[in-house]
């Protein structure tokens, strides 16, 4: 047998043993480089080039003792005096490629963590960035939480007003701190050249405060300081902890002084209370109504306590407004910009209120937030979102709303949010190559449902629904009891035009694959039974005028988007969302289908008004919504050569715009609109019939959960 006479060539040439000798050889030596590396600082790519070299040298090694024997006469070529000696020299070789395969493909995964860990150094960073990541609670209760999280919360908010300091934002620091990476792997991933940790403990009426300055490439600890001090003192602790940072990371600066939320001990303790109940519901996906009102109350014992602190005024707004007590949150912040209207906190929750009153102060308050403090990722993210949304700003100042979003994400490299906001906007504008690198960095950095949910939506917006899917599967599969992945899966056949899958799906379908269906009587009866409970619900009211339209209630339709402010909410404010355009193009649709003099009237004002506001630079609207306003000013050449125009978005126009939106009804025997139609048709058979092969390429399936990706 060839097996046979191959292991009697392995005794016989000694390839065991040399390969036992070379594995004991290259372990040690590897660990003392990973040693050395770490004791002097050096790079990280020398550990890794050793193991590579060691893998590499491994066949060569093999080979040597397989051809070769070291005797007394010296080194000689080994003779085969098997019989079958070719055929175990075959499988030799076989062995050592397999074998040198399996070793790289080992090591693959911790060579791709080390070259992503490189690419944002901290080397590469600027050199005055830092993260103040939470600190420790070195107690055994877990009461004094909300102190050891809240000391570096406000330590954090303190040094991102420091104009020259760079300051990576809370939920990024805290998410790298939650995978225990070290530092220099923090660091890189937060891209800051400086780490600040700490740990706060209490040992009976003191508090024990422990603090690190330390250099993100290598770890050392650049300073550190311990405080024992009472409950009173801890703003003291947290005033002397930012003034002896700035002093080292901006040791040619004058000195500066920033100034704490607030210098009163009651209220510092409610508010660092408040603050631990606020965050502990904006990190959730569901909102905890009790828990926030908790946080609410104490806001306003801070306020009480320390009636000249603004940030506790503005964050008191800020709960309510989260709430959805627009009216409540109107008197705090009012009374936070007469205490001080220079905090960019501040002005962003102003920006915040106003905008969503659809009040076009917003963009002014939110500008302002930015220039009082440029770590202000909220105000970063609200401000390019509301320019991109605001009539007034041309095509030409797109890549300035870009950088907004891209300057947040680098400040928020960890926030999902962050990452689905760019998404976003890149797939809006049809940037396909540019999105698919925002969802390989989504993957690389996240694995739960909620990033996979995510993946599936950009992959939608980008017209690849059969990825979507596959993606949205891997969702439910993790959470297998979210209804909102059975919705959004169930409204994700829907596009590919699988109404029959959808339906088994979710049996008793909510209004958004009613919509999608274009089941319009089964939205009307279910719409109007839900404002009932949901009377706040704009998108749902969008929602039912669309179905009125769709179906000739003009009037009802008109009647039920004048509750929603439109059209002034749009035309003398800014749009809150996509949705208010989206639902002011319902309007001018209904004001036509009325069809009097009056009404047409007004459908073409505002149609005129829309196509002077150039909301056309979203690829998404390019064909679809122009068109529709074209063809109510009466332009019909240029409408249906706008409308060809759907057929350059890679995403899939959803089918009741196209179909049953009054302005194209005129169209339905036009060859240009018939063939916009029978492209998207093709395109989404096409879709069901790659559907099979993509699931089966991601390891998934729509009847049964599978294990999450690795």
């Amino acid at each position: 047998m060839p097996e046979s006479s191959f292991f009697a060539e392995l005794r016989k040439r000694k390839v065991v043993q040399t390969a036992a000798i070379y594995g004991a050889v290259a372990w040690g030596v590897t660990e003392v480089i990973v040693t050395v590396v770490e004791q002097l600082f050096l790079p990280q790519w020398v550990s890794t080039l050793a193991v590579i070299s060691f893998v590499v040298g491994f066949p060569v090694a093999m080979f040597l003792a397989w051809t070769f024997d070291l005797t007394s006469e010296g080194l000689r070529r080994t003779t085969v005096t098997s019989r079958r000696g070719k055929a175990s020299i075959f499988l030799s070789l076989l062995l050592l490629i397999s074998g040198t395969a399996g070793l790289f493909f080992l090591i693959k995964p911790a060579i791709r963590e080390n070259a992503a860990d490189s690419v944002s150094s901290p080397a590469s960073a600027p050199p005055n960035s830092i993260a103040v990541l939470p600190f420790d609670n070195a107690g055994s209760d877990q009461d004094d939480l909300y102190l050891s999280e809240g000391l570096s919360d406000e330590l954090r908010d303190q040094l991102s007003r420091v104009p020259d300091l760079r300051v990576s934002a809370r939920s990024s620091s805290v998410a790298v701190r939650q995978k225990g990476l070290d530092a220099p792997s923090m660091a890189a991933r937060l891209g800051v050249r400086k780490l600040v940790e700490g740990s706060l403990r209490r040992q009976g009426n003191i508090l024990r405060v422990s603090v690190h300055l330390i250099e993100g490439g290598n770890g050392l600890t650049l300073w550190s300081e311990t405080w024992e001090r009472g409950p009173n003192e801890l703003l003291n602790v947290q005033q002397a902890i930012a003034e002896q940072i700035v002093q080292i990371m901006l040791p040619e600066a004058e000195p500066l002084m920033v100034e704490p939320a607030t210098r009163n001990v009651d209220a510092n303790d409610l508010m660092l209370l408040a603050r631990h109940y606020e965050l502990q519901v904006r990190d959730r996906q569901v909102t905890d109504v009790n828990l926030l009102l908790k946080a609410i109350e104490l806001y306003r014992q801070a306020t009480e306590a320390d009636p000249e602190s603004a940030l506790a005024y503005s964050r008191l707004a800020g709960a309510l407004l989260f709430l959805g007590d627009l009216e409540a949150a109107e008197a705090p912040i009012n009374r936070a910009l007469l205490l001080n209207p220079n905090l960019s906190e501040v002005q962003n929750t102003v920006g915040e209120i106003y905008w969503a009153r659809g009040l076009p102060e917003a963009g002014p308050a939110f500008k302002r937030a930015i220039e009082l403090n440029r770590n202000n990722v909220d105000a970063l993210s609200n401000y390019a979102f509301l320019l991109w949304l605001s009539y007034d700003t041309p095509v030409t100042k797109l890549d300035e709303v870009e950088s907004y979003f891209r300057r947040a994400l680098e400040l928020d490299p960890q926030s999902l949010s962050r990452h689905a906001a760019l998404g976003e906007y890149l797939g809006k504008y049809a940037r396909v190559d540019e999105v698919k690198i925002v969802i390989e960095g989504i993957e690389e950095l996240f694995d739960n449902a909620e990033s996979y949910r995510l993946i599936s939506w950009l992959n939608e917006l980008i017209g690849q629904s059969d990825k979507a899917i596959a993606w949205a599967i891997r969702a439910r599969d993790l959470e297998p009891d979210n209804p909102d992945h059975i919705g959004w899966l169930a409204e994700l056949y829907a596009v590919i035009g699988d109404f029959k899958t959808a339906l088994r799906l979710e049996p008793e379908p909510g209004v958004g694959l009613l919509f999608r269906m274009r089941r319009y009587q089964d939205l009307i009866d279910a719409a109007e039974f839900l404002m009932i409970d949901e009377p706040e619900d704009i998108d749902l009211r969008y929602l039912l005028a669309f179905a009125y339209t769709a179906t000739g209630q003009f009037e009802a339709a008109i009647h039920i988007l004048g509750t929603t402010g439109l059209p002034d909410s749009v035309m003398n404010g800014v749009p809150r969302s996509v949705s208010d355009i989206e639902g002011l193009i319902t309007l001018d649709n209904a004001l036509a289908g009325v069809g009097t003099e009056e009404t047409t009237a007004m459908a073409k004002s505002m149609a005129q008004w829309n196509e002077d506001a150039g909301w056309w630079g979203d690829i998404g609207w390019i064909g679809l919504f122009r068109s529709c306003t074209l063809s109510i000013l009466g332009r019909d050449e240029e409408a249906l050569n706008e409308l060809a125009r759907v057929k350059e978005s890679p995403r899939l126009r959803r089918q009741p715009f196209l179909r049953d939106l009054f302005c194209f009804q005129k169209y339905v025997d036009n060859p240009i609109y018939q063939d916009v139609l029978r492209d998207q048709e093709e395109r989404r058979r096409a879709l069901r019939e790659r559907l099979p092969v993509v699931l089966a390429e991601f390891g998934v399936s729509l009847q049964s959960t599978a294990s999450p990706p690795q």
